[in-house]
C-alpha cells in the first residue's frame, strides 16, 4: 500500500518537472524592436538598386528587421495602405501616399516611420514630389527680400515653396530661364527672369511653370514685361489738353517723350493700363517713347503730326480733300474767324475742320448724299505697302462729339461698297447701349482689318472681314473716303447726332 502510495507521488513529481521545461518551451517569443536600414527601388534586379530620394507614388521596398509584425506606416506623416502579404520580416514592399507637402510639419516632411506592437522605427530619406510655389520674394538680404506682387525680365527673384531643388525647367510665361546658375536651398530656388520674354505663351500669360523630374507646378503672378501702348486718346493735342495713353506694363516708369517733348509730370493708375499727362507746348511731331523697368516703347506713328498719311486736315495751306457736299459744314476753331464760321460747341481746336449735325433719324434713314462727310479720289497709302497684312495699317481722325449721342452709325466706306467699318461708340455690347459722349477732341482709329463685308442677313458691315487691303482699296490705293450717318435700327435714333471731324488720315499702327 504504502509501496503504492510513494510511486504515485514520484510519478507527478516527474510530470511537473517536465511541464517545468515544456511550458517555456511552448511560449511564443515577443518580437523585438522595428528596424529600418534603407530602402531600394522595387523592380527587378538589376534596377532595385538602393534609393535616397522617392517621390510620392513611388512602390518602394524598406529593409530591416522585426518588420513582420507592421501595423501602420508614415511617409511624411501621411499613412500608406500597407497589404499584409507583401510584408515580411526583414522588407515591406509599400506605395508612397499622396502627400499634402504643405501642411505636412517640416521635422516629418522627409521622414519613414513604420509602427509594430514592440515600439516604432523611423529613417530619413528624401521624399519629394512635383514642385509646388508658395510665394516669390525679391532676392535680397534683410530686410529686402520682400514678397513680390509683380515681377519684372531680368529681375533676380526667390521663388518659396516645395519640390524646388534640381529643377529641369523653370519658365516664365512660356519662356525658359538658364538654369546654370539658380542657387537651391531646401525651400527655395533664386533664379533670374529671362530678359526677353518675347515670343512666350499667351496662354501662360502671368504664370511661373516649375518642372522637376515628377511634374509642374505653376503659380500666378503679374509678370511685367515691356510696356505697350495700344490707343493715345488724343494724338493732335492742344497745348494744355489732357492726353491718356491706354495700353499694358505702365508701371515703375523711368521717362515719357510725346511728340520729343519731355513729359515729368504723369498719373499712372494702379492697374498699369493707363497714365495721364497734360500736354506742354509742342515744337514737332514724333512717336510717343515710354521707358519703364519692363522695357521700352515706342509708337509706330507719330503724334503732333497732321501731315503723315494725310487724306485730309481740311486746312488751306495743308491736304485739303473734300467734296464740299453731302451734309457737313467746314468750320473754324478761331473765335476770330468770319468765314468759316467758329462753333464754340467744339473748342480746343484751332484749325479747320468738318462738322456734322442731324436731327433724330428715322428708322433706315441717313445715306452718303444728305448726312455725310464725302472725301473723294485720295490715295490711301503707298502702292507699295497694298501687299502689306491688312490689320497692319489704320484709318484715324479726330472726333470731339459732346454728345449726347445714341443711335445711328457712323457708316465707314470706301470706293468699294462691298465693304464697311461702322463706328458705334453708343453700342456697350449686342444687346445694351448707353449715351456717348466724348471729353473735347479725341483720336478714332479704325483698324483696316475692321472694315467687313456687307451681309443680307446680318447687315451692312457685318459679314466676314476684308482679307487683303487691295480688296479693300483696290491695285492702286486711290479711292473715295465716305464716312455717312445711318439708322440701321427699327426705330427711331433716341438722340441727333452733333460732331466735328479732323485729319483724316491713314499710317501705320
Amino acid at each position: 500500500m504504502s509501496k503504492i502510495f510513494y510511486n504515485r507521488i514520484y510519478c507527478l513529481f516527474l510530470l511537473f518537472f517536465a511541464a517545468a521545461f515544456i511550458l517555456p518551451a511552448c511560449k511564443k517569443d515577443k518580437i523585438g524592436l522595428p528596424v529600418i536600414s534603407g530602402v531600394r527601388n522595387y523592380d527587378a534586379s538589376p534596377n532595385d538598386t538602393a534609393v535616397l530620394t522617392v517621390n510620392a507614388g513611388q512602390w518602394i521596398v524598406v529593409q530591416g528587421k522585426n518588420l513582420s509584425g507592421v501595423t501602420s506606416a508614415f511617409f511624411g506623416g501621411i499613412p500608406a495602405s500597407i497589404n499584409t502579404t507583401l510584408v515580411t520580416d526583414v522588407s515591406i514592399v509599400i506605395q508612397i501616399p499622396d502627400i499634402p507637402f504643405p501642411s505636412v510639419a517640416r521635422d516629418k516632411l522627409n521622414e519613414i516611420m513604420v509602427v509594430t506592437e514592440s515600439g516604432t522605427a523611423t529613417y530619413k530619406i528624401n521624399i519629394i514630389g512635383a514642385p509646388i510655389i508658395s510665394y516669390v520674394k525679391t532676392s535680397g538680404a534683410l530686410p529686402n527680400d520682400t514678397i513680390a506682387k509683380a515681377i519684372f525680365p531680368g529681375q533676380k527673384i526667390n521663388i518659396v515653396g516645395y519640390n524646388l531643388k534640381n529643377a529641369t525647367k523653370i519658365a516664365f510665361q512660356g519662356v525658359a530661364a538658364n538654369l546654370t546658375n539658380v542657387v537651391y536651398t531646401d525651400s527655395t530656388a533664386i533664379v533670374q527672369v529671362p530678359a526677353d520674354l518675347s515670343g512666350g505663351d499667351a496662354t501662360l500669360a502671368n504664370t511661373i511653370s516649375y518642372t522637376n523630374s515628377i511634374g509642374t507646378g505653376t503659380f500666378s503672378i503679374a509678370i511685367i514685361g515691356p510696356p505697350i501702348i495700344i490707343r493715345v486718346s488724343n494724338e493732335n493735342p492742344a497745348t494744355g489738353d489732357s492726353v491718356y495713353l491706354y495700353g499694358n506694363n505702365f508701371f515703375s516708369v523711368n521717362s515719357l517723350t510725346f511728340a520729343g517733348a519731355s513729359i515729368t509730370s504723369y498719373k499712372v493708375t494702379d492697374d498699369g493700363n493707363s497714365i495721364g499727362f497734360v500736354v506742354p507746348a509742342l515744337t514737332g511731331s514724333g512717336p510717343v517713347v515710354i521707358k519703364a523697368v519692363g522695357g521700352t516703347f515706342t509708337t509706330a506713328f507719330n503724334v503732333n503730326d497732321i501731315s503723315t498719311g494725310a487724306i485730309s486736315n481740311f486746312e488751306w495751306s495743308g491736304v485739303f480733300h473734300w467734296d464740299w457736299w453731302g451734309g457737313a459744314s467746314l468750320e473754324s476753331g478761331d473765335p476770330s474767324s468770319g468765314w468759316p464760321p467758329y462753333d464754340a460747341a467744339f473748342p480746343g481746336n484751332s484749325s479747320l475742320y468738318l462738322a456734322l449735325k442731324n436731327n433724330i433719324l428715322n428708322a433706315g434713314a441717313g445715306d452718303e448724299f444728305s448726312t455725310a462727310i464725302r472725301i473723294g479720289g485720295v490715295q490711301w497709302l503707298p502702292a507699295g505697302n497694298l501687299s502689306d497684312p491688312v490689320n497692319s495699317w489704320a484709318l484715324k481722325f479726330e472726333t470731339n462729339i459732346p454728345g449726347p449721342w445714341n443711335g445711328g452709325t457712323l457708316s465707314i466706306k470706301t470706293s468699294n461698297d462691298s465693304y464697311r467699318a461702322r463706328y458705334e461708340p453708343w453700342q456697350i455690347s449686342p444687346t445694351s447701349v448707353s449715351a456717348y459722349s466724348g471729353r473735347g477732341w479725341q483720336t478714332v482709329t479704325i483698324p483696316l482689318s475692321s472694315f467687313r463685308k456687307n451681309d443680307a442677313t446680318l447687315g451692312e458691315g457685318k459679314g466676314a472681314p476684308v482679307a487683303t487691303i487691295t480688296d479693300l482699296l483696290g491695285n492702286t490705293g486711290l479711292s473715295d473716303l465716305i464716312l455717312y450717318m445711318h439708322n440701321y435700327g427699327s426705330s427711331s435714333t433716341q438722340t441727333s447726332f452733333n460732331g466735328a471731324f479732323d485729319n483724316f488720315r491713314v499710317v501705320k499702327r
